[in-house]
């Protein structure tokens, strides 16, 4: 069941396993898990910012009550001075409950925001009675406590909305962020996880807002073909996950000598252009454009360079979709 009263701060403070520690797990070791853990989480002014932008598109009656904007001057007195020090120092002191941004980035946050909410997915969303918006759930997977945390699912539709904030929203760019940050496995983790709770999600959403003037959106999603395909890690993370916590073991990489198979692993995943042309049935120059375009991984074996078939896929798929939608 999903929950509303659970506060952002004991969410991330609840050692259940959720998404993002699960993808650390695939992409590292527990060793390097178990030592973030125990470390207290960096507040960067990105980190921040990412709260208050999205505070401020899902729930802005928050936004005053949680963050602050420092201003540039107090009574003509810049940052630097005393004056403005001890100032400052007073309004904190007023408020201890908020987190402050300098007055740029407060003001760069409620723009985006403002942006995704003129979005008519977001806005229908929003006022839609069956949606939740950030709600807790709490669910075992392969007897490992995890959790999620969604920013919007509507029970009724079975679609899950994620907030981005980025510097290009394009189709090319967000290819290449879900690639680069895992957003496959976040949208798996978090299908999954609803799921095991009684939930029936039938659609991962992603709204993308850019983080600058005029803080274009755009609005993605992922198939479902590979959302599942990206099940059976999501599924090893928990029972890996759920060792470690029982045996407080936590591993690092291993101690055996690995054979590095490069040969076998680009054989088995990677084929030349000629094969990715007659697989996909397209020619070689409309290939070797959506390669270069989508700049799709690739591999010198020899005299010959290997592209990653999966991502490939992928791309030919935006390039299709895109033109579906012109």
């Amino acid at each position: 069941m999903l929950r509303d009263e659970i506060t952002n701060e004991a969410y991330h403070a609840d050692p259940s396993l959720g998404s993002r520690r699960a993808r650390q797990l695939r992409g590292s070791c527990p060793l390097k898990v178990k030592h973030a853990m125990g470390q207290p989480t960096p507040s960067t002014p990105a980190l921040l910012n990412g709260s208050m932008t999205h505070s401020a598109a899902l729930e802005p009656d928050r936004v005053d009550i949680e963050f602050g904007c420092k201003p540039a001057e107090i009574d003509g007195n810049s940052t630097r001075t005393k004056a403005y020090k001890e100032s400052f120092a007073e309004m904190e002191a007023a408020e201890p409950q908020k987190r402050w941004l300098p007055e740029s980035d407060y003001n760069m946050c409620m723009e985006v925001a403002a942006s995704a909410r003129q979005h008519p997915l977001l806005l229908e969303m929003l006022y839609h009675p069956a949606s939740k918006i950030e709600h807790t759930g709490f669910f075992d997977i392969e007897g490992t406590p995890c959790k999620v945390r969604p920013d919007l699912y509507n029970s009724e539709t079975g679609m899950v909305l994620d907030l981005k904030t980025t510097v290009d929203a394009s189709p090319e760019e967000f290819t290449y962020s879900v690639r680069k940050y895992g957003y496959l496995f976040q949208a798996a983790f978090y299908m999954t996880g609803l799921r095991a709770m009684g939930e029936r999600p039938k659609q991962f959403v992603f709204l993308v807002v850019e983080k600058s003037a005029p803080y274009a959106t755009a609005c993605y999603t992922l198939d479902n073909a590979d959302i599942e395909r990206e099940v059976p890690r999501v599924l090893e993370a928990c029972k890996i996950y759920g060792e470690c916590l029982r045996t407080d073991v936590w591993p690092g990489y291993s101690d055996d000598i690995k054979t590095l198979d490069l040969g076998t692993y680009y054989a088995k995943n990677r084929l030349s252009i000629s094969q990715l042309a007659e697989k996909f049935g397209v020619s070689r120059s409309y290939a070797h454009r959506i390669i270069k375009k989508h700049n799709v991984v690739g591999q010198k074996l020899g005299k010959k360079r290997l592209i990653d078939m999966v991502e490939f896929s992928t791309a030919l798929r935006w390039e299709n979709t895109k033109k579906e939608v012109a």
